[in-house]
Order: C-alpha cells, then structure tokens, then sequence
C-alpha cells in the first residue's frame, strides 16, 4: 500500500510515519499543499492522510487536486479543527473519514489497514456490470463469458474508468491516471485512439457506444452495460 501524509507537524510526521512503515505501508510525508500535489503527479497512492491547516493553504486543496486526477484514493482528514461543520465540509468535499487530533496512532493504523484490507478484496473480486467483468487481480475481461483481448493499457484505461461508473473523466485526467504522464508531456490524442479501440472490442455498436461516452467538451465516462447490451 502506498500513502501520501500530507502534515506540517514534524512531531506528528514522524509518529505516523513510523507506525505505519512498521506495518509494511510505504509513506510518502509532504509539509505543504505544494510538495503534496507534487507528489501527486509523480505517483498514485491508495490512502492519503491529510491536515486542514497547512502553510500554504489547506488539505481540502490536495483533495480537490486528487479529485480533479479522477483518482480513487480513499481520503482521511487528521486534524483539531474538529467542529460538525468542519467534518461535514471535507466529507461533502469528498473526504472519506476524519478524525480528530488529539488521536492515538494505534487507531489510525487500524484504519488504515482496514481500508487496505477492503482495497485487497475488492482487487480480488474484481468489477462486475451485467454481462462484463473485470477481474483486476488476473487483468482479464469478459463479456457475455467470452475473454476480451486486451492490450495492456487498453485494460488499464478500462478499470480505471469502471471503477468509478459515470463519473466524467477529462483525457488529461486519464493520461495521469493510467499513463502517469499528463497533457504538458504527452498528447491527449493518445486516450482518444484508446478509447476507439475499447469501445470496437467492447461494445454493440463501436460508432454509436453505450458503454463509453463521450462528455462533449469534458471527456470520457464508463456507464455500466446492462445485460441487453452484451454482445461481441
């Protein structure tokens, strides 16, 4: 499992950080929204701990920056600033726990490795829509029973978008999520050509797709087939 800790406390830094790696979670600490979204754009993480109050802004910034990546990463907001309103904002913001400082480190690893635990177990069942499966853990996909060939970013670009259904995903969003690269580097040309090829091996209609859309103007989204569309 891969963390990101984004905290401006050395004290707290060092003390979540050694609990954690002693239990095999590779951390990566950042004291700043800066340093943090920069190591959002080097690397995915599963979890991300972060502080509302930072030097240079707040920890709702590096939320919406995972949000804004299309990313899945379950979020936990560690901080004293620990009023209903502040706890309702980040959870409507999209934070996936909270919890309040002062906290004890055994029970904020418990967490952790509870989420780890369910991120482990969903890899292994895989994602399932009607008659298309994707079975993360072997990186196969089916449709109707029969086994779809696809290339290896073809896959990766596939279980990315199921894994949040409907959710509109702009190119440059995916080229960081499935290429770590983004559009300064990389043409955006590239998901379209994969998003044409997907959508020849996995829908009814390649020139009218329902599984695949296009967001006009925005993007891409995975709406789930259901089963009077399987066919291939």
């Amino acid at each position: 499992m891969r963390l990101l800790l984004v905290e401006d406390d050395v004290a707290v830094r060092r003390l979540v950080t050694d609990r954690l790696e002693l239990e095999g979670v590779s951390v990566t600490a950042a004291p700043t929204v800066a340093l943090a979204i920069l190591a959002l754009n080097h690397a995915a993480f599963d979890v991300a701990i972060l502080d509302l109050t930072l030097p240079d802004g707040s920890g709702l910034d590096v939320l919406d920056a995972l949000r804004d990546l299309g990313s899945a990463t379950h979020v936990i907001i560690l901080s004293g600033a620990g009023t209903e309103r502040d706890r309702v904002r980040a959870l409507d913001l999209g934070a996936d726990d909270y919890v309040v400082k002062p906290f004890f480190a055994r029970e904020l690893t418990a967490r952790i490795l509870a989420v780890q635990r369910r991120q482990e177990s969903a890899k292994e069942s895989g994602l399932r829509f009607g008659p298309l499966w994707i079975d993360t853990s072997a990186r196969e996909v089916t449709l109707d029973g029969v086994q779809l060939h696809l290339a290896a970013k073809e896959f990766e670009l596939l279980a990315c978008m199921a894994a949040r259904p409907r959710h509109v995903f702009s190119r440059d969003d995916l080229l960081r999520a499935v290429w770590q690269s983004a559009a300064d580097w990389q043409k955006e040309t590239t998901v379209t050509e994969h998003i044409r090829r997907l959508r020849y091996k996995i829908e009814v209609d390649p020139l009218n797709p329902r599984v695949l859309l296009t967001a006009r103007g925005a993007g891409y989204r995975f709406d789930p087939p259901l089963p009077a569309d399987a066919s291939v």
